[in-house]
């Protein structure tokens, strides 16, 4: 259960997360276990840990390192429980079909899917780091500011959708394995409040 941590900063000041979303006159107001409270002038949002600027995850003891470790050992424990759970069943197999065969049916099966949930739980976990990293990579490059730059300046700083002052770019066909490939066709530049609506995975 997370955990809300109340928390005052003593001033105000922007704050741009690593996915570029800016929020004005910004604090941080609560802490928990997987994120921050940001108070900003719309009002008031939760922030993951690993969407902050470097400088808030050190003052707020967050460690990517140690977050990725955290998640291997819970994937090697629910490995290891597995496996345990699985060879004790193996080895009373004989004994249990002789007495009573479906409940042992039942839990071989109960074990082999949970063998099956755990490893695939594992492989998706690496999948999304290494899009993650990929994609923060990308994010930083000189490559994306350049067409970031070319769509604001095409859309003359205006959202495409509402007409507002346009700060975001929204690649229209976003998918991981487009990402540097995409064409500037596909780019447009948005205004905050239409960037959250479209609630998009880059941009």
């Amino acid at each position: 259960m997370a955990v809300l941590v109340a928390t005052h900063d003593c001033f105000s000041a922007d704050i741009t997360t690593l996915d570029g979303k800016t929020y004005k006159d910004a604090r941080v107001t609560g802490v928990e276990a997987n994120g921050v409270h940001i108070s900003f002038r719309e009002g008031v949002v939760e922030v993951p840990f690993d969407q902050l600027p470097q400088e808030l995850q050190r003052q707020y003891g967050y460690d990517p390192a140690k977050t990725t470790e955290l998640h291997k050992g819970i994937a090697v424990k629910v490995a290891g429980t597995v496996k345990r759970v699985a060879g004790q069943i193996w080895a009373n197999f004989p004994q249990s079909v002789a007495k009573n065969p479906m409940p042992t049916a039942l839990l071989v099966g109960f074990a082999l899917l949970l063998t099956i949930a755990a490893g695939t739980w594992a492989k998706n976990r690496k999948r999304e780091q290494r899009l993650a990293a990929r994609r923060d990579q990308y994010r930083k490059s000189d490559e994306w500011q350049r067409k970031r730059a070319l769509v604001l300046k095409r859309d003359k700083y205006h959202c495409v959708y509402c007409g507002a002052r346009a700060r975001r770019v929204h690649q229209k066909h976003y998918a991981p394995r487009n990402i540097g490939s995409e064409p500037i066709e596909w780019l447009v530049s948005v205004c905050e409040r239409c960037h959250d609506k479209l609630n998009p995975d880059f941009g």
